[in-house]
């Protein structure tokens, strides 16, 4: 029988509900942190009050704070190690040259984090353009690709799958998502190389003002041989990976599924991003304006999000049957709608759950949203959780909103004097050109 109250999944969506439109209505409160970390106490104050007095809600509360921390800590250290690695020399923002580095974020993004991709690659981007005059789509399309589409291969690639992971889904299972990136991540490369290729062309039939560029950091190398500074944060990453990789694989035998794996895991990924952090010069960070603003942010806003999700994925997990969400490419486009205008991570948990229900609800064993793992091994239950892995990471891209790196990518790119399109008219682009692909995703692979 469902225990979960109604009112209870409220705060989750009311939360989810002032995250979209308090920065637009209020942007000035929003940009404190402080003020970020304020509501999101505010609005989970009464999921608290509920989950201790229900049965299992510390346990749950105590899972949950420890998903959080494992979470914040991958994020920080690919950020961290990101911003420690540097590319200098000459680059010329031609269409090959700009194809080529996409192509590169889009197989870097499942490596290192889209985050971590973002961080790495945008700022030489910018500067291989600065003497382009129409360079707007350049950074659209590094926001489709890279910052979004590019982490579907691994956890550590975005983080939905990262919470999936956390929740027991495989390393490897990912990897099955390869047809589904390749589809996207390649059609939107082609339509990138057309497009750019018009403009260039543009630029050199045209006499037109050169736009002016905000000045290089001095100790910023421009012209000569291409050569990464802080190249020992590759060591650092490569390291992490593994680590993340081991514990995901066989920390439960030797750590148990409990408190300990996680604050190996905590521990661990901390330890790689200071290790980064303190063997990185800091013109590199200067270079780079490196900074722990965003962060900080993320690490506000998300307390808010996994604490009031825990009543909705119960309460998902326990009607799941009963919503007429049933078939893959239904969770593909609800889960995808929901990402494009909330984060795409909490989305990812909220139909996993969903998904959870239906599965168990179609006959076999139990299924949980604390143990995704199964879910994902379910031979009902693996299609729906494709779709929502998919449909989280690809359409986090549509509205500036629906990933974290979208707006981080935005605000270095007008730093660096970019036109970037406002809030509708991104998704002017993101509906023109994503939407017909995402259509093709849905009848092929749903």
């Amino acid at each position: 029988m469902p225990s979960t109250p109604l009112w209870a999944i409220f705060p989750f969506l009311g939360y989810l509900l002032l995250i979209a439109l308090v920065p637009i209505l209020f942007g000035h409160f929003w940009e404190s942190n402080r003020n970020k970390l304020i509501v999101a106490l505010v609005v989970s104050s009464p999921v608290f009050v509920y989950l201790f007095a229900a049965p299992h809600g510390g346990e749950l509360l105590g899972r949950t704070s420890c998903d959080y921390l494992s979470f914040m800590a991958l994020l920080a250290a690919l950020f961290t190690i990101s911003g420690g690695i540097c590319l200098h020399g000459a680059l010329v923002g031609s269409p090959f040259v700009n194809t080529a580095f996409l192509a590169v974020g889009a197989v870097l993004g499942s490596v290192v984090g889209t985050t971590g991709a973002s961080v790495l690659l945008i700022r030489p981007l910018l500067r291989a353009n600065a003497r382009r005059v129409y360079s707007t789509h350049v950074v659209v399309f590094f926001i489709f690709i890279v910052s979004n589409g590019a982490g579907l291969l691994t956890p550590l690639g975005d983080p939905p799958l990262f919470l999936g992971f956390l929740r027991g889904v495989p390393f490897t299972w990912t990897f099955r998502l390869l047809p589904q990136w390749a589809l996207v991540n390649g059609a939107l490369l082609a339509i990138f190389a057309a497009i750019d290729a018009f403009q260039f062309a543009r630029e050199r039939r045209r006499t037109v003002p050169r736009r002016t560029t905000t000045p290089a950091p001095a100790s910023l190398e421009t012209t000569g041989p291409l050569r990464v500074e802080g190249g020992l944060n590759l060591l650092w990453l490569a390291g992490m990976v593994a680590f993340v990789f081991l514990i995901g694989s066989c920390g439960e035998h030797g750590l148990g599924d409990g408190y300990l794996r996680a604050a190996v895991q905590i521990s661990g990924t901390l330890g790689f991003a200071l290790l980064s952090f303190k063997t990185t010069a800091a013109r590199v960070h200067e270079i780079n304006r490196f900074s722990w603003a965003p962060i900080l942010e993320v690490a506000a806003v998300f307390v808010g999000v996994f604490i009031t999700m825990v009543p909705a994925m119960s309460f998902l997990a326990e009607r799941g049957s009963t919503l007429g969400i049933t078939k893959p490419w239904q969770f593909f486009w609800a889960s995808g709608a929901l990402s494009s205008v909330l984060d795409n991570a909490p989305t990812y948990l909220t139909f996993a759950s969903l998904a959870t229900g239906v599965a168990g609800g179609a006959g076999g064993a139990a299924l949980s949203p604390e143990n995704l793992g199964a879910l994902a091994a379910h031979p009902i239950g693996r299609e729906p959780l494709t779709a929502i892995s998919c449909g989280a990471v690809f359409m986090g891209a549509v509205t500036y909103m629906g990933n974290g790196p979208n707006f981080m990518v935005k605000a270095i790119a007008e730093q660096h004097r970019v036109r970037m399109p406002s809030f509708f008219g991104y998704t002017l682009w993101s509906f023109a050109i994503l939407v017909p692909i995402f259509g093709i995703v849905s009848h092929v692979f749903f």
